[in-house]
């Protein structure tokens, strides 16, 4: 199902940390305009403040004023790193979701972002309007360009308000060999560090009966179990259907870890869980190529109708769907 009104416009900013290379921005407007993109650079995108792209107050009015803007758009995020954490005290997040529903914008964004998406769903952003993909740097900068799958998927939800994900992988507490399992609920999530930093904030959303995406980046897989079982002592595991582990960037082995894996470490989590499967190697993270899915609420149009075939073993095969109205 297509938009009333395409969006063919994208915005880049950089709510987070300062770019390292400045030719990946460039290489990323280029590429964007190479896929029929209208790209528009806030002015604020290239600052430099220590590790970040400009202190508070410039980053602060950079988001607002992109939300502001009356022109649907991509909103797309430079970069991730660190800063958000910082912002989320002094920003007013009513107000954002109420813009961003009203101008009909599509924040795209993960890593650093996930912060900003949560609040912003927590305030009452719609679903159609977080879409958890790509940013400009690193999925649209390389020297030889974005990653087919990556554009695809991202071209999907923004041109057709649709996402449709296939993926093989490994599944544990599903015992069901013969049929498919459907799973329905509304999707949400991010990145796992920044999930168990708003854990006890104001901006952490409580979503129920929901399929939580996890994922990370340059954590060995005891750091990455430590978290998990955080937000399962938190109640925020319990809560959910399905637990599905992104792109983690293959852990490398510890030194004390004898045999542990991330395997190891999804599987332990389940069976304390459990309630609910824990599903593992989805294509989204801090990698190539990138799904991407839109950030639903309880009562949101972004729910998945998740399939899963475990016809050997705990090899599965899934599908994740949604899709979702016109903005206006």
């Amino acid at each position: 199902m297509k938009s009333e009104i395409e969006l063919n416009k994208v915005v880049i900013f950089s709510p987070s940390g300062a770019l390292i290379d400045e030719a990946l921005l460039d290489r990323a407007g280029a590429q964007l305009q190479a896929e029929d993109f209208q790209t528009e650079e806030m002015p604020e995108a290239r600052l430099r403040t220590e590790r970040f792209a400009g202190d508070e107050t410039t980053r602060i009015h950079s988001i607002e004023k992109a939300f502001a803007a009356s022109a649907p758009s991509v909103l797309m995020a430079s970069r991730g790193g660190y800063g958000l954490s910082r912002l989320l005290p002094l920003l007013n997040f009513p107000a954002l979701a109420k813009e961003i529903n009203t101008n009909g914008h599509l924040l795209s964004g993960h890593s650093d972002l996930t912060s900003l998406q949560l609040a912003l769903l927590k305030a009452g952003a719609n679903a159609s309007t977080l879409l958890h993909g790509p940013m400009a740097c690193f999925d649209f900068g390389a020297e030889q360009g974005v990653d087919s799958l990556t554009l695809s998927h991202f071209k999907r939800a923004v041109q057709d308000n649709r996402v449709d994900i296939r993926w093989d992988g490994l599944a544990f507490g599903l015992h069901v060999q013969d049929q498919p399992i459907e799973v329905n609920g509304p999707v949400w999530g991010g990145n796992l560090t920044l999930l168990c930093s708003l854990l006890g904030t104001p901006w952490m959303p409580e979503i129920k009966g929901g399929i939580l995406i996890l994922e990370d980046v340059n954590e060995p897989a005891y750091k990455i179990e430590r978290m998990l079982l955080q937000l399962l002592h938190a109640g925020v595991l319990g809560k959910q259907q399905a637990i599905v582990l992104g792109n983690f960037c293959e852990p490398k082995p510890g030194t004390h870890d004898n045999g542990y894996t991330l395997q190891s470490a999804a599987r332990f989590v389940q069976q304390q869980l459990g309630s609910a499967p824990v599903l593992m190697n989805f294509p989204f993270g801090h990698c190539t190529p990138k799904a991407c899915w839109f950030q639903g609420g309880q009562g949101h149009p972004a729910w998945w109708k998740m399939l899963l075939n475990v016809p050997r073993g705990k090899s599965f095969f899934g599908c994740g769907t949604v899709t979702r109205p016109p903005r206006w």
